[in-house]
């Protein structure tokens, strides 16, 4: 296929960014264009790891990497959003290693100049690089009231809002970075898509801001039904009755249901088996599979699957809605408490586990939760797994050929292409 334009796409480096960011470069690069993935020195090694699946694809994509800024050891360590690691990238990094990068493509004899940076909305200082000016905000959020009504949303309660509106630290001036940046952007991209948030997006469109939804980023055989081949918990079978279990939480399952548990161990633990209660892996040995790490699109698209509990990072959310399965969600931080709102109000996919007085989930609430999510129990229990194949099915449209996420990817292409032909 015709080389029409080179893409530079840049991942805050966290494994929650970084792989739908490597998927939609997939999306790109099959569209024709020369896309240059750049990673930091944080997370190069695994990044790494993706390249011989790019190459079985055929696909021109490439690897660079850029400074960071972090130290060595324990901080540079953490595939998560930690506070740390981003407030310390924000307050270290000048842009000068991404200058440098774009001079030297722009300058190779094997490619054509870099016509478009895409860049991940925690890296407001790559907008900064190329002028866009910089306001900081104090916040004190004592000033919040106990709900806040936003035009097209629904009404939020204080604890519903994402986290940073709830910080005392400085914490939100991170955040606020990222919105300054819309304003003189080409486009504004989003990992959703328009039958999900469409009255957002309108709203968002009609202040002017070029807005495009081309989600789900998630490949392509997880969404037209191939399921992938069984992974080594084949074992645990019955079709929709297994719960997948994302959380770190350590409660005992009392309730009987088929489970996965994907948690991994804290730091100075060897294994998971040194945290968990003691005899909790023999005694649910026949029911249930405790694994450190896996592929969780693997595990959701499983038809053994039936729920997923979840604290509702947009990632997990997403996977859940592409593929029907309902959720039990309890959200912590970031915009995890906002995503489980929608899941359990807006879209009504999903169940919100309640705390106690204590601010703990009982094992009790879990229990009443899991049996509606997997057993259909009731009215309320059916309407669950019905709406949850309703937004399959309407993701699958909007991500297959001809489907709004579909028009707005080619429209982005296209875009792309007639700014390097200028």
């Amino acid at each position: 296929m015709e080389r029409r334009g080179h893409v530079v796409v840049i991942s805050y480096p966290a494994t929650g960014h970084t792989n739908p960011m490597l998927q939609f470069s997939k999306n790109l690069a099959s569209r024709g264009l020369l896309v240059t993935f750049v990673n930091f020195n944080f997370n190069h090694s695994r990044i790494m790891q993706a390249k011989e699946s790019v190459q079985r694809l055929k696909l021109d994509i490439r690897f660079e990497c850029i400074p960071d800024g972090l130290p060595q050891g324990d901080l540079a360590q953490d595939t998560n959003i930690n506070p740390a690691v981003f407030k310390h990238m924000q307050d270290n990094m000048d842009g000068s290693g991404l200058e440098h990068l774009i001079n030297r493509l722009n300058a190779s004899a094997d490619a054509p100049p870099v016509s478009c940076i895409i860049y991940n909305s925690f890296l407001p200082w790559i907008c900064l690089k190329i002028g866009i000016a910089e306001e900081r905000w104090d916040w004190d959020s004592s000033r919040m009231p106990e709900s806040v009504t936003i035009p097209d949303l629904p009404e939020l309660k204080l604890w519903e809002l994402p986290s940073p509106f709830r910080d005392t630290t400085g914490f939100l001036n991170y955040y606020l970075r990222q919105f300054e940046s819309v304003r003189d952007a080409s486009w504004v991209i989003a990992n959703t898509f328009y039958e999900l948030e469409h009255e957002m997006i309108d709203s968002i469109r009609g202040k002017g801001v070029p807005f495009l939804s081309i989600g789900p980023s998630i490949p392509s055989v997880f969404l037209d039904g191939r399921n992938p081949e069984d992974t080594q918990w084949e074992r645990i079978h019955g079709k929709r009755r297994t719960v997948w279990n994302g959380w770190r939480s350590r409660r005992r399952c009392r309730c009987g249901q088929r489970f996965v548990w994907v948690i991994r161990p804290p730091p100075g633990h060897a294994h998971i088996g040194e945290v968990l209660p003691a005899g909790f892996l023999e005694e649910n040995e026949r029911k249930g599979l405790v694994v450190e790490w896996c592929i969780q699109l693997e595990v959701l698209s499983h038809p053994s699957v039936g729920v997923f509990m979840s604290h509702c990072g947009w990632n997990s959310t997403l996977d859940a809605l592409s593929l029907g399965i309902p959720m039990l969600t309890l959200g912590i931080w970031t915009d995890q408490p906002t995503n489980s709102k929608f899941v359990a109000d807006v879209w009504k996919t999903g169940l919100k586990l309640r705390a106690g007085e204590d601010g703990v989930v009982g094992r009790e609430e879990i229990e009443r939760c899991m049996r509606l999510a997997v057993d259909g129990i009731g009215e309320q229990g059916k309407k669950l797994r019905n709406n949850a194949l309703k937004w399959r099915n309407l993701c699958r449209s909007a991500a297959s050929e001809g489907g709004s996420s579909d028009i707005n990817m080619n429209q982005l292409v296209d875009d792309i292409v007639a700014k390097a032909k200028e």
